[in-house]
C-alpha cells in the first residue's frame, strides 16, 4: 500500500509539475496575456507600468497620493505575481503594495511600507512590514530593471498637482 501511495504521490508531482511548466511557457510567450486577467483597478489610479518577458512579475503605479518635496517623491507601487511568493517572513503572497520614497536626485529608492496580500489584485489575507524612514535603508537604481522603469515614472513623469 506504501508503495501504491508513493506511486501515485509521484505521478500527482510530476503532473503538477508539467502543468507549471507550460503555464509559465504560456506567459513567456504572451507575457500581457496574464497581465489581462488582473483587475486594473483604476479606481484606485492604479496604471500598468511593466511587466518582465517571462511573465514572472507585473507592475503597476499610482498617483493618488503622490507626495514631493524638493528632489524626493514617494508613491505607492503594487506588484503582482502569477506564482506564490515569499516575504522575509517566509508568508506566501501574491500581490504587494509598497509605499516608496525616491530620491531623484541622487537615484535611489527605499521601501517605507509594504503590505502583502494573499491573492492577486491585493486580495485576501494581509500583512504588512514598515520601516521608519529615518531607519530604512536606500537601494541604488539599477540600470535596466523594473526599479528603473518605476524610478523613471516616479521622478520623471509624475508631476505635483497644479
Amino acid at each position: 500500500m506504501w508503495d501504491t501511495q508513493r506511486q501515485q504521490a509521484q505521478a500527482q508531482a510530476k503532473l503538477a509539475a508539467e502543468r507549471l511548466s507550460a503555464q509559465r511557457e504560456a506567459r513567456k510567450a504572451d507575457p500581457m496575456a496574464w497581465v489581462r486577467t488582473l483587475n486594473p483597478m483604476t479606481s484606485g489610479g492604479w496604471q500598468f507600468r511593466s511587466v518582465a518577458g517571462d511573465g514572472s512579475w507585473a507592475a503597476f503605479s499610482t498617483d493618488h497620493q503622490l507626495k514631493r518635496s524638493g528632489h524626493m517623491v514617494t508613491v505607492w507601487l503594487r506588484q503582482e505575481y502569477p506564482e506564490p511568493q515569499k516575504n522575509g517572513d517566509g508568508d506566501i503572497y501574491l500581490s504587494n503594495v509598497a509605499q516608496t520614497q525616491y530620491d531623484c536626485s541622487h537615484e535611489r529608492e527605499r521601501a517605507l511600507l509594504v503590505i502583502y496580500y494573499a491573492e492577486n489584485n491585493i486580495a485576501g489575507a494581509s500583512q504588512s512590514e514598515a520601516t521608519d524612514a529615518k531607519h530604512a535603508s536606500w537601494d541604488p537604481i539599477v540600470p535596466g530593471t523594473q526599479s528603473e522603469i518605476l524610478y523613471k515614472w516616479a521622478c520623471g513623469t509624475a508631476k505635483p498637482p497644479g
